[in-house]
């Protein structure tokens, strides 16, 4: 199968209805045929949520019409007078490095390798808010790598991600909540915090937690209010599993709930079968395996697959369709360039300064709200990062999260402005052919050449043509 072919359902069919075309089978029944009546908080049953790794906005949807992305007349402007998206380079020949393509059709770049997000390096290219360190900061760390962090993709490359944005609601100004790795952004996800004070195993900057971690997890906060919850996670978790980080979890044994829910393996297939039979709980963490997690050198493809098959299985009861919320984030950015600068506290702000550094927000990453009222293609530019999740955690089950801090209820929403209930639902649109599109890319990956890395004569890059229906932002 050739890419021509894979995407030539879609050829001259303009937006919507292109991506309509490509949702799996099970999704596009569940849109088609509509939910009677307008709904509320109070008919979501299962909220469930899936985190993939390390794309940034911009790398995955910067190309997307109608968000916040290359085309952005808001644009931070540098200090060299010229647009953020003229990354200052003193090694490229034109003095900057401007995002470009990676074009999976004639090399391998379903395959770019990681570049560093580490604390000190996400920092460095933030520089205080100016955002123009990217070059200077990655080629440091990651030598001829470094700018890989300029690469993005288009609609040809990820057509899965893209048909999912186009048939949901994509927010395009949610930010991860540290600009650091994995741990730390997953552990506000699934927590709420990584120990500012250092008083209970923090706090935790990187991939590491030399001591077990003593704070109260939402979780345990569900587990005692009688609300039910499960991690879904295979032997292969790619250690995104941070609730093992706790003692609390650490301790416990067999039969205990803490262990059962939330640190035992599963067969593969575990989410799907429990969906398609409607045996969910009210609150689902899915954990990637390594090779689905979209982490680079991991393939975008393998992804979609993954991501997918669980919204297919919700889709495929129309009884579990009509109550669910998913909502599918990106941990962190990797080291891959976004242009629109995080949302910071004052200096010395209670609980979100360490080291004299801001924890966050950290870059804009990929999220995308799936649901019956979130059907239509629709943009939400509400300010969110990871703790919004656990906002809307809080509106949905009634249990506060214990450690958001008041500078992040403050700064960022609680995801309901995405959310359209006064509208009547929709059943879930069709999604892209993705055992396919994996087979065509590991091919790729296999067969094609690396790609080539921009020197003089660059272009700036052009996003697609048209608008998009925004829903308005909740007043804070």
């Amino acid at each position: 199968m050739t890419r021509r072919r894979l995407l030539g359902s879609a050829a001259g069919v303009a937006g919507g209805a292109a991506a309509m075309a490509l949702l799996p089978p099970s999704v596009q029944q569940a849109v088609a045929a509509g939910v009677p009546r307008r709904g509320s908080l109070r008919d979501v049953e299962h909220v469930v949520l899936l985190m993939q790794e390390n794309r940034s906005f911009d790398h995955y949807f910067g190309t997307l019409s109608g968000v916040r992305g290359f085309n952005d007349p808001d644009a931070l402007r540098l200090d060299t007078g010229r647009s953020v998206f003229y990354q200052p380079d003193s090694v490229n020949p034109d003095g900057y490095l401007l995002p470009f393509h990676l074009d999976t059709r004639t090399t391998s770049a379903q395959a770019i390798p990681s570049t560093s997000h580490a604390w000190a390096v996400q920092h460095q290219a933030w520089n205080g808010g100016k955002m123009d360190q990217w070059l200077p900061a990655h080629r440091a760390a990651d030598g001829v790598n470094g700018p890989y962090v300029m690469g993005y993709y288009t609609r040809d490359d990820i057509p899965f991600q893209f048909a999912l944005a186009e048939a949901f609601t994509i927010c395009d100004n949610y930010f991860c909540s540290v600009q650091g790795p994995t741990w730390p952004n997953r552990l506000y996800w699934m927590t709420g915090s990584i120990d500012a004070e250092g008083t209970q195993g923090g706090p935790i900057l990187k991939n590491a937690a030399p001591t077990p971690l003593t704070w109260t997890t939402y979780a345990e906060q569900l587990e005692s209010a009688g609300v039910s919850w499960k991690v879904y996670q295979e032997a292969d978790n790619y250690g995104t599993d941070v609730l093992s980080l706790f003692d609390s979890f650490q301790q416990a044994k067999p039969g205990d709930p803490l262990y059962d829910k939330g640190m035992t393996a599963q067969p593969t297939g575990t989410f799907e079968d429990d969906a398609r039979n409607d045996r969910l709980p009210a609150v689902s963490w899915i954990l990637p395996t390594s090779t689905q997690s979209e982490h680079p050198d991991y393939l975008p493809a393998a992804g979609a697959d993954f991501v997918a098959s669980k919204i297919a299985a919700i889709a495929a009861n129309p009884k579990v369709w009509a109550k669910t919320v998913f909502i599918l984030n990106y941990d962190e950015n990797d080291g891959l360039f976004d242009h629109v600068p995080p949302p910071v506290p004052e200096a010395g702000t209670a609980g979100e300064y360490v080291q004299g550094l801001p924890i966050g927000g950290g870059f804009r990453v990929p999220c995308i709200v799936v649901s019956p009222w979130t059907v239509g293609g629709w943009v939400a530019s509400e300010a969110f990062d990871h703790t919004s999740v656990l906002q809307f955690l809080e509106c949905f089950t009634g249990v506060r999260a214990a450690n958001v801090t008041d500078w992040r209820r403050e700064a960022f929403g609680d995801l309901t402005s995405a959310f359209q209930f006064d509208r009547s639902g929709h059943r879930a649109p069709r999604l892209p052919p993705t055992a396919a599109q994996l087979a065509l890319a590991e091919k790729e990956v296999a067969t094609l050449p690396a790609p080539t890395l921009p020197g003089a004569q660059q272009r700036p890059p052009r996003q697609e043509r048209g608008g998009r229906k925004r829903v308005p932002p909740k007043q804070h």
